[in-house]
């Protein structure tokens, strides 16, 4: 009893470091798939638009497909949002996607930075967000 008194501390430390670990891996995976989720559909969206030459059009068809998604999958499908997933499509290729998402930056870091139409620009506060660990509120301000 008394060599588990002993341990207990380091163990329960140990166990505490699993859980965050996992906890960290979770969160960073769960958000790569967010942005990838978004980016798809931004790309479904600019490949039926715009191939099927339904540009003109293009709006009515983002509103009423924002309807839709909300009517199924409630708050948070705006046309204001798809639009900003067919933005990030324009702006970033998949595997820039998969990058943002493996150094950790989040929908809302791209939403911030799909704005900068110069691609060095860009690429250098994709690079700063990742060093100095930047929340979107820090990227704003700099950019």
């Amino acid at each position: 009893m008394e060599d588990l008194e002993n341990h207990t501390p380091q163990l329960y430390r140990d166990v505490c470091l699993i859980i965050e670990g996992t906890r960290s891996r979770l969160a960073t995976t769960a958000n790569a798939e967010v942005c990838l989720m978004h980016w798809h559909i931004g790309e479904r969206i600019k490949e039926d638009v715009l191939y099927n030459k339904r540009a003109g059009y293009g709006k009515e068809i983002v509103k009423k497909l924002a309807v839709k998604l909300t009517d199924r999958y409630g708050k948070g499908w705006s046309d204001r949002k798809l639009f900003h997933c067919i933005r990030a499509a324009y702006t970033f290729t998949e595997e820039e996607i998969v990058y943002a998402a493996r150094i950790q930056l989040t929908w809302t870091h791209l939403r911030s930075l799909m704005f900068i139409d110069d691609v060095l620009k860009r690429g250098f506060y994709m690079e700063m967000v990742r060093i100095e660990h930047w929340d979107t509120r820090t990227l704003d301000q700099k950019i």
